[in-house]
């Protein structure tokens, strides 16, 4: 919450200091977006207590539930930090929407401004190696640390809890690079990678009970949508069930374990089986380094066995045009204050971008405006933002992919990144983030035609309570 009032100033600072806004943003809209981070704020004190109630109860049955840090981070979206050193370089395709002005989930920096320098390639991709067309298209139109502990306090004759972070001494079994050992700092675990870039973790621990009414939620939605929509489940996994040093994975949920438990409990709910085929492709950059987000090339890989579980045809990376930005930090740097290497983010331009018309709506389907699909001109700590620009909108996406498929996204922040890699597999894409949403989702997809469903939230959304409860509330508005 305090991370929350900081972004709440952080956007008082920027609107006054601005010395231009898009066409499509007055200052009324700034005006109510800075009243609607105060209402969220208040909202989120009001979930921080209900959300320390569950994870007391769930000591009791041995599973834990953290506080979702993604989520945290992701609230920052509403507000941009103070800017980082550095300009960003010639960018292209400047979004022009209504939410141009990008508000940065993990911003470290305001818009303007960025530290680092971007890249627009159209030769070999810096993730899969593969050439590229040379054409590039233009756009139209908290941290909690898990209590899995069961261990008494400190007697009160031992020495107070040092403030310094808590090193975790490495087994000497192995397992561990050895060129460090394995730090929790702020919160996040940070691991050596056997070279000079260490990476920023975000810690799971999972709660049974809560991924079990998930699954519950979603078989409620297929039983209102009936048979005319196909409804589908892709749990996104976090960076750390592919890169946690062996010796600690048992200390913490396992991912792939936790969507299996999501999936039997299934009913005319199609899972979308993601874990397997990240995990064939984990030596590649899927996951950044200093952000809880996934990179663009994961969102890629899953996005195709989407479209493999939907049946609907999907385009190879090596059409698309990647485009690399130098010197990112995200989250991990902005929010949780851990000193890490800068790392590269490499988004993608599907080649359909020119023929792709985007209308951005309020939360409740009201007052649409055209914009762009990327929103280039983020500060480069903003990177995960250059797709979509913001979470508390409804975006729909009109392309001119060879059927007549409608699909909704009901998503987390992961979601955003998929939207790029389905322009050519669904004639309509709308994309809803479930936090952010003020109709009721069946006469919603009623009024839209949707013929597919996805859900893409993470497996730390979907073992948190209050994200599932948001989740159903969305039955009931």
């Amino acid at each position: 919450m305090k991370r929350k009032i900081a972004g709440i100033l952080a956007l008082c600072l920027f609107l006054t200091g601005c010395g231009s806004m898009p066409e499509q943003i007055d200052s009324e809209e700034l005006e109510q977006r800075a009243e609607m981070l105060v209402t969220e704020t208040e909202e989120e004190a009001e979930e921080e207590t209900e959300t320390e109630r569950l994870s007391a109860e769930a000591k009791e049955t041995d599973a834990t539930t953290p506080r979702s840090t993604e989520e945290d981070a992701a609230d920052t979206s509403k507000a941009s930090q103070p800017a980082a050193s550095g300009t960003v370089t010639s960018p292209q395709n400047v979004g022009t929407g209504p939410y141009s002005g990008g508000n940065a989930s993990h911003s470290g920096e305001n818009t303007s401004q960025g530290g680092g320098n971007i890249s627009h390639s159209g030769g070999t991709s810096s993730h899969g190696g593969s050439t590229k067309p040379s054409g590039s298209g233009t756009g139209s139109g908290k941290s909690t640390t898990p209590q899995t502990s069961t261990e008494k306090p400190p007697a009160p004759t031992q020495p107070p809890v040092t403030t310094q972070p808590a090193v975790v001494t490495p087994p000497a079994s192995g397992g561990i690079p050895t060129d460090g050992t394995t730090q929790i700092i702020n919160g996040i675990m940070v691991t050596n990678s056997g070279t000079d870039h260490p990476r920023a973790i975000e810690l799971f621990s999972g709660n049974k009970k809560t991924a079990e009414r998930y699954a519950q939620t979603l078989n409620s939605y297929k039983t209102a949508l009936g048979d005319a929509v196909n409804v589908y489940c892709m749990v996104v996994p976090t960076s750390q069930a592919f890169y946690t040093p062996a010796d600690y994975a048992g200390q913490y949920g396992n991912q792939q374990e936790y969507y299996n438990l999501i999936a039997s409990g299934f009913a005319g709910v199609a899972g979308v089986p993601v874990y397997e085929t990240l995990d064939a492709h984990k030596a590649e950059p899927l996951y950044s380094r200093t952000d809880y987000h996934w990179q663009p090339l994961g969102a890629y890989y899953a996005a195709q066995q989407f479209a493999a579980t939907a049946g609907v045809g999907y385009a190879d990376l090596s059409t698309y045009t990647p485009v690399t930005r130098e010197g990112y930090k995200g989250a991990f740097c902005n929010v949780n204050k851990i000193s890490l290497t800068p790392e590269q983010f490499t988004y993608y331009k599907p080649a359909n971008l020119d023929s792709i018309t985007c209308t951005y709506y309020d939360t409740a389907f009201n007052n649409g405006k055209t914009g762009s699909l990327f929103f280039e001109n983020n500060g480069i700590s903003s990177s995960y933002t250059v797709f979509v620009g913001r979470d508390d909108c409804i975006l729909q996406v009109d392309t001119d992919a060879p059927n007549e498929r409608v699909l909704v996204i009901f998503k987390d922040s992961y979601g955003n990144a998929l939207v790029p890699f389905l322009t050519q597999s669904f004639k309509r894409i709308y994309l809803c983030d479930f936090r952010y949403f003020d109709r009721n989702a069946v006469s919603f997809m009623q009024e839209v035609g949707a013929t597919d469903l996805l859900f893409a939230l993470s497996t730390v959304a979907c073992c948190t309570s209050s994200k599932v409860d948001k989740v159903a509330g969305n039955l009931t508005k």
